[in-house]
C-alpha cells in the first residue's frame, strides 16, 4: 500500500505543467498553487530551471520521499522510484479544466482516506508521520472542494456523485498501474477504506457548508504577493488575448454564472445587502461584537456568546434582520478561518524567528503547510 502511495505522490513534470495551464483561466490562483502555465514551463525547460516550484509540488515530493523512507525502514528494501502513472491531457479549455478539478478532488479524497486507514494500523513514530501526511492531503482536498464550490455553488451531492463515478473508474485502471497492493485487496481493509471514504466525505461536506462566499472570494481572487514565475513574454496580440480571457474568467466567477439560479439569486442578494450596508455592518462588528476577539475557535464559549449577541442585533424589518444575521455570521466564520490555530501558530513561529508572515488564504492548513494565496 505504501508503494502504491509513493507512486501516486511522486511529482510528474507533465502533470504539474498541465495543472498550471489547465487552471490558468478557470482559477488562476489555483493554477499558480499547483504548477506552471505553458510559457512558464517552456522557459524553465530551456533555461534549465526547476520544473516544479509550486507549494503543491513541494508537498507531494515530501510525501513520496516520506513513503519511500517508510518502506526502507519497514522491509529493508529501497523501492523503485520509476513512476508508472501517466497524467491525462489537460488544456486551458473550460471543459478540460472542470474535469481536472473533479479528478484532483477524487485523487485527494482517495489519498486522504487510504492514509487514514494506514495511520489507524500504525503506531508510534510511524503513526505520527502518516498523520502528518494525512493533514496535507485533507488540506489539498479542502482546497479543491472550495474551488468546486466557488465555481458551482453548494452542489454537495453532485460533487460527491462526480467523485464517486471517477473514483470507481480510477480504481479499475490502477489495478494495472502500480507495483503495490491496492487497499481493496484485503476484504477487511476494503471495509475500513469504504468507512474512511464515507467519513471523510461527511466531514468535508460539513466543513464546506460553513465556508462563506466572502472567504472563497478572498482565497481565489486575491493576487499573490510572490513574484511571477519566469516565463517567455508572449507577443502583444497573445498578451491581449490572455488578458481578455482572464478578465472574462474573473467576471464569470464573480457573477456566479455557473451556480444554479436559486442559489445564485440568494448569494447575489446577500452580497448586495452586505455592500449597501457595509459601513453599518462594520460598526456593529466593531462596537457591539468586539471585532470577534476571542471567538477564533468554533464552538467555544466565546463563539457561542458572539452568536447570541448577533441574534439580538436588530434592523428595520424582519427580512433585513435575517440578512444582517447571515452577514454577521458569515463575517464571524470568515474571521475564524483566517485566524485558525494553524495560522496563529505559524504567525507565532514567524515572529519568534524574525520572519514576516504573508496573508493567509482562509483554507485549512497542515501544521507546516503553505497557504493557497501565497
Amino acid at each position: 500500500m505504501m508503494n502504491f502511495a509513493m507512486e501516486s505522490e511522486e511529482p510528474i513534470m507533465d502533470y504539474t505543467q498541465q495543472s498550471g495551464e489547465g487552471f490558468r483561466f478557470l482559477l488562476p490562483a489555483l493554477g499558480r498553487f499547483m504548477g506552471k502555465n505553458e510559457e512558464q514551463a517552456k522557459y524553465s525547460a530551456e533555461h534549465h530551471l526547476p520544473w516544479c516550484e509550486s507549494a503543491w509540488c513541494a508537498e507531494e515530493r515530501r510525501h513520496s520521499n516520506a513513503f519511500a523512507r517508510m518502506i526502507e525502514r519497514l522491509v529493508d528494501v529501497s523501492p523503485s522510484r520509476e513512476n508508472p502513472n501517466q497524467p491525462m491531457e489537460v488544456t486551458a479549455d473550460e471543459h478540460d479544466a472542470i474535469f481536472h478539478i473533479i479528478n484532483r478532488q477524487t485523487s485527494e479524497w482517495n489519498a486522504s482516506s487510504s492514509y487514514i486507514v494506514m495511520a489507524a494500523h500504525a503506531a508510534g513514530d510511524l503513526h505520527i508521520l502518516i498523520r502528518n501526511i494525512v493533514r496535507d492531503e485533507i488540506k489539498h482536498l479542502s482546497i479543491l472542494g472550495c474551488a468546486y464550490m466557488y465555481l458551482f455553488g453548494p452542489r454537495f451531492w453532485k460533487r460527491l456523485l462526480d467523485c464517486v463515478k471517477l473514483g470507481i473508474t480510477n480504481y479499475r485502471q490502477r489495478r494495472n498501474r502500480s507495483g503495490g497492493d491496492l487497499l481493496g485487496s484485503n476484504p477487511i481493509l476494503a471495509i475500513e477504506g469504504i468507512a474512511a471514504h464515507l467519513l471523510t466525505a461527511q466531514y468535508l461536506t460539513k466543513w464546506l457548508k460553513t465556508v462563506p462566499l466572502s472567504a472563497l472570494t478572498t482565497v481565489f481572487e486575491t493576487p499573490s504577493k510572490l513574484p511571477d514565475l519566469a516565463a517567455f513574454a508572449p507577443s502583444s496580440e497573445r498578451q491581449a488575448e490572455i488578458d481578455e480571457t482572464l478578465r472574462n474568467g474573473q467576471q464569470k466567477r464573480t457573477d456566479l454564472v455557473r451556480w444554479n439560479p436559486e442559489a445564485r439569486k440568494f448569494a447575489v442578494a446577500q452580497r448586495r445587502f452586505e455592500e449597501e450596508n457595509a459601513e453599518a455592518i462594520a460598526d456593529i462588528i466593531a462596537w457591539e461584537l468586539d471585532n470577534f476577539q476571542g471567538a477564533e475557535l468554533p464552538g467555544s464559549a466565546a463563539d457561542q456568546k458572539i452568536r447570541r449577541r448577533i441574534a439580538k442585533v436588530k434592523l428595520r424589518s424582519c427580512r433585513e434582520n435575517e440578512m444582517l444575521w447571515d452577514c454577521l455570521l458569515d463575517s464571524l466564520r470568515h474571521y475564524q478561518i483566517q485566524n485558525n490555530r494553524h495560522v496563529l501558530g505559524r504567525h507565532f513561529l514567524s515572529v519568534r524567528s524574525g520572519y514576516g508572515v504573508a496573508d493567509n488564504s482562509g483554507v485549512p492548513m497542515a501544521a507546516h503547510g503553505s497557504t493557497l494565496t501565497n
